[in-house]
């Protein structure tokens, strides 16, 4: 019963198929487990000749050389312990490395909805929190099972061996051990998952409120966001209590247990004594190991709830490593001859109501300049979205040259595709590894000659390390309008046929804009390109217009003929002005 509501079979196999590649670890540290045990257990089997041929007949000769004895076990019975730990957590941290490669190589190549719908705390939650829990609690949970276990085996051997009856009549409090146990642990279970889901919402409002610092300061909002971060702490700390009530609980139960086991003994041990069924030093042997056993019992009792911990977050993590990833297979392109062509397509975002895009027909022709206009939160990021298959439309179907987007091999569609966004992400790596992000297989000589194409060249030899100054966090920071050059370098270094450029001038100054305006128009020369337009002198220059409104196409054409005959038009391009 508490197999299927607290600890499920299904869960406890997920666990051990994570754990599997690390079985020589476990295998060496069972072998020192299995060393320590029997210098526990002769720890107890020690007490019987103590007392019947030492202590109790006096034989005193014998204890010149009994310090060294007694040493020497607990120096070998610490070695192995040592070992078995050490063998444990090396599979324990290798377990947590390659398992947050895993779920990071698993996350990059998911469809984009996803991220969308989880949010980026709840993914940082899953490769982070997640993964630490895993490790501390395998660790835990390893170093006590498989080392008690047999610690328990063997001492029970030592009780046995010593008087079966007595050994047999205290045991009967142990089955109420492990029911108290198996209790807690489907308790402990139901309310790590309601932790783990505190702390992914925690991890979102943390990372939300810093990425929006500024809107909350200016809007004077900091004690009501305060609010609802402490809301979200209070919540993960009551279930930490309450995981406290489970785990201490069932130490509480083990401990009053082990008062009622020790009764036992000395009530019947005595008897067995006064009868000669028994000598002292085989009663006080016996009742070295059950006092011992009750140590690892305590120990297994707490590695039970923690089992149901670590089987918790296995099933969130599995949760990200079944999802289905981006489907890549395909045919194989390496040209654009006619264009993209867009029928009765639409898209919604994951969990939303409404659609972002409304039955939209539109051809957008190869070689050419094709501007997309629209108020915001018209859809036209979402639209451009589309064409590299960051997403797929929710109905309808998008062509390339006649070919269903989805049938096309996804490595050889992107590699047609550049984009330049209002929004440049640099990572936490150098300049030039930053720009070679747009072929992998570039020279420093083409990282060069694409920086200078980027009017990016100048500005970065002004920096610390020239090329070799690391961005990002733990690096230099770039203005705005540097890292957009950056960009623009990539997509250089890149050249593809097809180029999209959304808003990728928006917020700059008017220098940075002059030099990207002139990057942009070499970068755009022959290509396919899509621009997001918010400047008058871009949708003026554009072979085609599309204008949107509310996720729907009013209007296509160049721009005299828009100027002339489309309403919503003339509202934009007004604004554009």
């Amino acid at each position: 019963m508490g197999l299927k509501k607290g600890l499920r079979k299904e869960s406890i196999q997920s666990l051990l198929k994570l754990v599997k590649p690390y079985w020589h670890f476990i295998f060496i540290s069972i072998i020192f487990s299995i060393l320590a045990s029997f210098f526990s257990g002769a720890i107890a089997w020690l007490v019987k000749p103590l007392f019947d041929k030492i202590f109790l007949p006096k034989n005193y000769k014998y204890f010149a050389y009994l310090p060294f004895v007694i040493t020497g076990i607990f120096f070998l019975r610490a070695s192995a312990v040592f070992l078995q730990a050490y063998f444990v957590q090396k599979a324990s941290y290798s377990l947590g490395k390659d398992l947050r490669i895993a779920i990071f190589k698993k996350i990059v190549n998911l469809p984009l909805v996803y991220t969308v719908q989880k949010g980026s705390g709840e993914l940082i939650s899953r490769v982070i929190n997640d993964v630490f829990l895993i490790e501390n609690t395998f660790v835990g949970i390893s170093k006590v099972v498989i080392l008690e276990s047999f610690t328990i085996l063997v001492l029970i051997g030592v009780a046995l061996y010593r008087s079966w009856k007595l050994t047999f009549f205290t045991f009967t409090v142990f089955p109420a051990v492990f029911l108290v146990a198996q209790w807690l642990a489907k308790k402990a279970h139901k309310n790590r998952h309601k932790i783990q889901k505190e702390f992914a919402i925690l991890t979102e409002v943390l990372s939300d409120t810093i990425a929006g610092l500024k809107e909350i300061k200016i809007y004077l909002q900091e004690e009501k966001i305060t609010q609802v971060f402490k809301r979200i702490c209070e919540r993960a700390y009551k279930g930490f209590l309450k995981s406290v009530k489970y785990e201490e609980g069932s130490k509480f139960g083990v401990n009053v247990l082990s008062g009622i086991a020790a009764g036992i003994i000395v009530f019947y041990g005595g008897y067995l004594i006064k009868t000669n069924q028994i000598s002292p030093g085989d009663f006080f042997s016996l009742f070295t190991a059950i006092l011992m056993i009750f140590t690892p019992l305590k120990k297994l009792a707490g590695a039970y709830n923690k089992l149901s911990n670590a089987v918790a977050v296995v099933e969130r993590i599995e949760e990200v490593l079944v999802l289905p990833e981006e489907k890549k297979e395909g045919k194989k392109i390496n040209i654009i001859k006619e264009g993209f062509h867009l029928k009765n397509v639409s898209f919604r975002y994951p969990g939303a109501e409404d659609f972002a895009l409304k039955s939209i027909n539109l051809f957008i022709p190869a070689g050419k300049v094709t501007a997309i206009i629209g108020k915001s939160g018209s859809g036209k990021s979402t639209l451009v979205s589309l064409i590299p298959r960051f997403y797929d439309p929710t109905e309808g179907v998008i062509t390339l040259d006649g070919i269903d987007l989805r049938e096309i091999d996804l490595t050889s569609l992107r590699k047609l595709i550049g984009i330049v966004s209002q929004e440049v992400v640099v990572f936490n790596m150098s300049i030039a590894e930053n720009i070679a992000l747009g072929n992998p297989d570039a020279t420093m000589e083409d990282i060069i000659r694409a920086a200078k194409l980027a009017y990016a060249h100048d500005f970065i030899m002004e920096l610390p390390n020239g090329y070799d100054t690391i961005l990002g966090k733990e690096g230099f920071s770039l203005s705005g309008g540097q890292k957009q050059r950056i960009a623009i370098a990539r997509a250089f270094l890149k050249n593809p046929p097809v180029l999209i450029l959304d808003e990728a001038t928006s917020q700059l100054d008017t220098v940075s804009e002059m030099y990207i305006q002139k990057a942009l128009s070499k970068l755009m020369k022959d290509k396919t390109t899509i621009i997001i337009a918010h400047r008058l002198s871009t949708v003026k220059n554009a072979d085609f217009v599309v204008v949107l409104k509310e996720g729907k196409v009013v209007c296509t054409g160049a721009h005299k003929e828009l100027e002339d005959r489309c309403q919503e038009y003339q509202n934009l391009y007004g604004l554009l002005k």
